[in-house]
């Protein structure tokens, strides 16, 4: 059982690891719902007319719905057709059948026997990233292999203010009693100009009566709908004790309904430990 509290001057030591850290997993699932492109097209196509889309469903996020909005391999026609994937047992990769449906157009009535489904190949998908990865497609005995990237297409605003938790972990302390989960409730400035170059987050902590204001800043990365800081300014204090000075990433940071959610890691935060972190919080009205 982890001791949240040994002591009143370590429950703050406890408290900062919990800000800086999440839950270790044994595999990390990230949501891959988005619009995928190449990042190497074919010199004469472009990227015109070209594109996948992800939609990710299930408790552990092990199917995904592809559809490929393509060119076809045989005739350089424009060509659409859908693919059924699930997490393979390494859970690192997304692999099934890619199909061809024929029937009816929207300007008839729809007549279900006139629909004919074939399946015509195979497709895999392989994260390098949670913003990339490989896809090979054989489709009529065709093998295509791309490398996919997220397509931006627009900027995710999260200026305001959110209420809600994050859950930590610390690893690698130099004193063996810092490591541990940790969870907490949060209050979330997010200052996010438009168009601005750095966006500063900043964490409100109350963890057993302890107050602790952390912030990290940096230049904003935006990739499909996935926002990133890499090597952000980190500090935190108690008080006015500084209790961490140092960087941290923050990554998968998404725009949900109610509000936001992200992950964060820094290797040398409070006491020197490797601290790593999910949050969510809903926007404050």
């Amino acid at each position: 059982m982890l001791i949240l509290l040994r002591s009143a001057i370590l429950a703050p030591v406890a408290a900062l690891a919990f800000l800086l850290t999440a839950p270790v997993h044994a595999v990390e699932y990230i949501d891959y719902t988005d619009l995928w492109v190449d990042t190497k097209p074919p010199a004469n196509s472009g990227t015109g007319g070209f594109g996948i889309n992800f939609v990710q469903s299930g408790n552990s996020f092990d199917y995904i719905f592809a559809t490929f909005f393509i060119y076809d391999p045989l005739t350089g026609k424009p060509d659409w057709v859908t693919g059924e994937l699930t997490r393979e047992t390494n859970k690192t990769s997304f692999a099934g059948n890619v199909y061809r449906t024929q029937g009816e157009p929207t300007t008839s009535p729809f007549a279900p026997r006139n629909t004919v489904t074939n399946s015509i190949g195979t497709v895999k998908f392989t994260p390098t990233s949670p913003t990339s990865g490989t896809l090979v497609y054989i489709v009529n005995g065709v093998t295509t292999t791309l490398e996919l990237k997220r397509l931006t297409l627009t900027e995710n605003i999260l200026d305001g203010v959110y209420w809600g938790g994050a859950s930590v972990v610390s690893t690698n302390c130099p004193r063996s009693g810092d490591n541990g989960t940790y969870h907490n409730t949060m209050a979330l400035d997010v200052i996010q100009p438009t168009g601005g170059a750095q966006v500063t987050y900043t964490f409100n902590l109350d963890y057993i009566g302890f107050i602790y204001k952390c912030t990290l800043k940096g230049a904003l990365i935006q990739e499909g709908r996935f926002q990133k800081i890499n090597n952000a300014n980190y500090v935190c204090y108690s008080g006015s004790t500084k209790l961490v000075d140092g960087t941290a990433n923050l990554y998968n940071i998404a725009a949900t309904t109610q509000g936001v959610e992200g992950k964060w890691i820094s290797n040398k935060g409070i006491e020197g430990c490797k601290e790593e972190g999910y949050f969510s919080g809903v926007l404050v009205p």
